[in-house]
């Protein structure tokens, strides 16, 4: 089967652009051009047995709902082919090594869009462990992301692949703290991770999820496409697990004003670093 390429609109149009490179776009009887928004979709170029022709001549918004479900859900097969796809910096042996599976590196040099994944990623440097990274976009079997592999033994949640790293491998960078000081270190760690993590997740997926679309990482010819796709899936599900925990019931004006007061606790906690607190190791 041959397919094609089109623009779908709201306007309720199809436009063939298989053999065109530009188009325009005008009333019958009028020189006038006009801007038109939309997707581009593919469709079979042939009728498919009379299915496009049974939904009528006069059924353009069911032609173009067709087209463009049929095009997002070619697109999301190969989404879910590319986010499958292993992708490996280097083979190594399994035994004795620790896996981590996390996000592929996104663009300019960032190493992660994920604030977890850079977490574990930066306690194992700081540990001076050796390991190796699993792009492969699998989650682990509770649905997480950062998780590792360690002798066949599973790890998810940075917490417990910490605690299980200091049970297994005797790596503790919090050994040389007291009680008071360990307190202290858990509550920051708490306050990042349970309400400034959602202020920053609105920031990236919501609020500014534009220019964190650019920073993604796919090749191909639906490469524009995927992460459209897959920035607004991602979209929604921030939205509704923020909703879930709470902080996500606020307008956005109160968001950036509870960020802002984040920021500046932690700005003051990390001032205190060198003087009240300088044995706490920060890597969140």
């Amino acid at each position: 089967m041959y397919w094609g390429v089109g623009f779908a609109s709201s306007r309720s149009c199809v436009v063939d652009l298989s053999r065109n490179q530009s188009f325009s776009f005008g009333l019958c009887g009028s020189e006038d051009q006009y801007s038109v928004y939309g997707y581009i979709v593919a469709f079979p170029s042939q009728d498919c047995n009379g299915i496009m022709s049974g939904l009528g001549s006069d059924s353009w918004w069911k032609k173009t709902l067709y087209l463009t479900g049929g095009a997002l859900l070619a697109a999301a097969a190969y989404l879910l082919h590319e986010l499958l796809a292993i992708r490996k910096e280097q083979e190594v042996d399994s035994k004795d090594a620790i896996i981590l599976h996390q996000f592929s590196r996104p663009r300019h040099g960032a190493p992660s869009l994920s604030p977890f994944c850079l977490k574990m990623e930066t306690y194992l440097r700081m540990a001076d462990l050796p390991y190796q990274n699993y792009f492969d976009g699998k989650l682990s079997p509770q649905g997480k992301m950062p998780w590792i592999e360690y002798n066949n033994e599973k790890v998810s949640g940075t917490e417990f692949i910490i605690d299980f790293i200091e049970a297994k491998l005797g790596v503790n960078l919090n050994k040389n703290l007291d009680p008071h000081e360990k307190a202290v270190s858990r509550a920051i760690s708490k306050m990042v991770e349970e309400h400034f993590y959602w202020t920053v997740a609105y920031c990236q997926w919501v609020d500014n999820l534009h220019e964190t679309q650019k920073l993604l990482c796919f090749s191909g010819p639906l490469s524009d496409l995927l992460k459209w796709i897959l920035c607004h899936l991602t979209k929604g599900i921030v939205k509704r697990e923020m909703y879930g925990h709470g902080i996500g019931r606020f307008s956005e004006e109160e968001l950036y004003r509870l960020m802002e007061k984040d920021m500046r606790t932690l700005a003051v906690l990390l001032g205190m670093v060198h003087s009240v607190l300088p044995k706490i190791q920060f890597y969140i």
